[in-house]
């Protein structure tokens, strides 16, 4: 054991763990490639807008650094183009890219925590066990899964990616362009990236100790630049996507008490599941997702109150535990709730870098106790250590089908969920999709009585209704709809679309257009406008709804082709 701590390790043996590190992650994460794209889920939206772009040209680059929808982050649409390039609709390459930059992430996650951890008074070892360790369970952790099979969590790897990069940078030195260049590029995958100066500050107080040498002052001054472009990132997202069709939830939604409340179970979720990744969902939905109730608030503001509390107390003991706790909270913050975005309380995503704090904590406990204990009792630390890593492994690798489609998706999150609007109507809207319709129908109905009161239920029961060819049972849904919801823009079109089929092709028209003046920009709409033109011999009006479908959706081949018989026929 004597020679184990007192070790050398070169460069060259440094590279070839990283490179077995990198293969070996890889070879777990491999089964993703057999997924598909996630309709409903963005990945169909990355895929329509490759197509749209149809390669890395200058026009896509253009639209990728001044598109804001659903948010700002060029770099992960531009991977997606290219990969579209590559390997066209196969959805196998675009799986295999994100497996790939997963397996360097921890390659990268070892060699900086190798170079992070030679600031602390651990042996050669010791140091190497500490790294490898940590890196491999971020590296296999079932948390990761939702970043690496769902394809549209390229935005979490490659910020962590950059992310990676510039801490590593920073660690060592390096000059600080690269350390900004290396930021930009993490804000340019995901606003989230706007803890990494944080972060830094952290490190400069432990492990790195720098304020000692050159005090707090000239720290943050030097990390101005970054600040800076954190603040403008900042406040760019929070304008851009508090405004109407930006992700972020209004207060009328979730309340600052509720917000508050998010929070603090969020900084106790992830840490609890890094501990016991049982039963996982892909998706956690807002209300139903957290019980919100005062006693399950109320036992997360102790947790995180007496964390803190032995932090602060054990802090000239152990800094590390500071540190640890506040880089973790650093990187939670922005997705903990307070400036929440999305339908979903939670996320494993958002615990893909934020786990790196509270592992090497983790890692620093084992090191504590091998230090303390005899060679049998190491064995069996060793022994538990393995055991939990292969247990890692296991999980993961049955976690991958989950994301195979769309239906794997939300069947396993409803068995979590069964009650929750949000999970029963997108499986009823996958199923559809799946020409399942009386399966479908099933979920629409789920969805009525877990909310009469909302417009969308009524929509979405009529739309499977209309489906199973019971158009009038279907009108009356989409009548009930709008009664509670006027604008519901996509009733409308369902309603003009069932009307037609009763023959009633004046009266839908009305409806068309109240859709179209709520929403102008969906392709469909225009196309089932311009087929209802078409029935009523008005084919001037037809050919322009055709041509305004093909300008917002140059894919869309029945009004390509509706548009083609229209043109001859004139």
């Amino acid at each position: 054991m004597v020679g184990f701590v007192g070790m050398t390790v070169s460069r060259t043996k440094l590279v070839g763990i990283a490179l077995v590190l990198f293969a070996a992650t890889a070879w777990l994460y491999w089964p993703s490639v057999h997924g598909d794209f996630l309709t409903g889920m963005d990945d169909d939206d990355y895929l329509q807008q490759a197509v749209r772009w149809n390669g890395l040209t200058w026009d896509a680059v253009k639209w990728a650094f001044t598109s804001r929808d659903p948010y700002y982050h060029p770099l992960p649409r531009l991977s997606h183009v290219l990969d579209y390039q590559i390997w066209g609709k196969n959805a196998a390459g675009h799986h295999a890219t994100s497996v790939v930059v997963h397996a360097l992430n921890a390659a990268l996650v070892f060699g900086f925590l190798w170079t992070l951890l030679g600031a602390t008074p651990l042996a050669t070892g010791e140091r190497l066990m500490a790294a490898l360790c940590v890196a491999v369970v971020f590296a296999i952790h079932p948390l990761q899964v939702e970043s690496v099979a769902w394809m549209s969590g390229r935005t979490q790897l490659l910020c962590a990616t950059f992310g990676i990069g510039c801490l590593w940078a920073y660690v060592l030195g390096a000059c600080r362009r690269l350390v900004w260049g290396l930021f930009v590029g993490a804000l340019l995958c995901k606003p989230m990236a706007v803890s990494l100066p944080f972060v830094m500050l952290v490190m400069d107080y432990y492990p790195l100790r720098r304020y000692e040498q050159f005090g707090w002052a000239r720290l943050l001054w030097w990390k101005a630049m970054l600040l800076a472009l954190a603040a403008a990132a900042v406040a760019v997202t929070t304008i851009s996507e508090s405004g109407g069709g930006g992700l972020m939830v209004s207060l009328e939604t979730v309340s600052p008490a509720e917000r508050v409340g998010l929070m603090f179970q969020s900084l106790v979720f992830y840490p609890w599941k890094l501990i016991w990744p049982g039963h996982l969902s892909p998706f956690y939905p807002l209300r139903s997702g957290f019980s919100l109730d005062r006693w399950a608030v109320l036992a997360s503001v102790l947790s995180v109150g007496v964390i803190i509390g032995l932090a602060v107390r054990r802090l000239r003991q152990t800094p590390a535990v500071a540190a640890g706790w506040g880089a973790y909270v650093t990187l939670v913050l922005p997705v903990s709730g307070l400036m929440q975005t999305g339908l979903y309380a939670v996320a494993s995503r958002y615990a893909y870098l934020a786990m790196l704090p509270l592992l090497l904590l983790a890692g620093g406990a084992v090191v504590w106790v091998w230090r303390r204990r005899a060679t049998g009792a190491r064995v069996v630390l060793v022994g538990l250590v393995a055991c939990e890593l292969c247990l890692f492994g296991v999980d993961t690798r049955s976690l991958i089908p989950v994301w195979r489609d769309a239906e794997t998706l939300w069947r396993a999150a409803l068995v979590q969920f069964p009650d929750s609007l949000i999970v029963n109507r997108a499986l009823m809207i996958t199923l559809l999709d799946l020409g399942k319709v009386g399966e479908a129908l099933e979920y629409a109905q789920r969805s009525v009585e877990i909310a009469p009161q909302i417009a969308e239920s009524h929509n979405n029961l009529g739309h499977t209704l209309s489906a199973l060819g019971r158009v009038q049972e279907a009108i009356g849904e989409y009548e009930q709809a709008l009664r509670i919801n006027p604008d519901c823009a996509e009733a409308q079109s369902n309603l003009g679309n069932a009307l037609v089929r009763a023959g009633k092709i004046e009266e839908a028209l009305g409806h068309y257009e109240q859709s179209l003046s709520v929403k102008p920009d969906v392709a469909l709409t225009h196309y089932n406008l311009a087929v209802a033109l078409t029935k009523l011999g008005r084919t001037q009006e037809a050919v322009g709804q055709l041509e305004q479908a093909l300008k917002l959706r140059p894919d869309l081949a029945p009004a390509r082709n509706a548009l083609t018989r229209l043109r001859a026929g004139q």
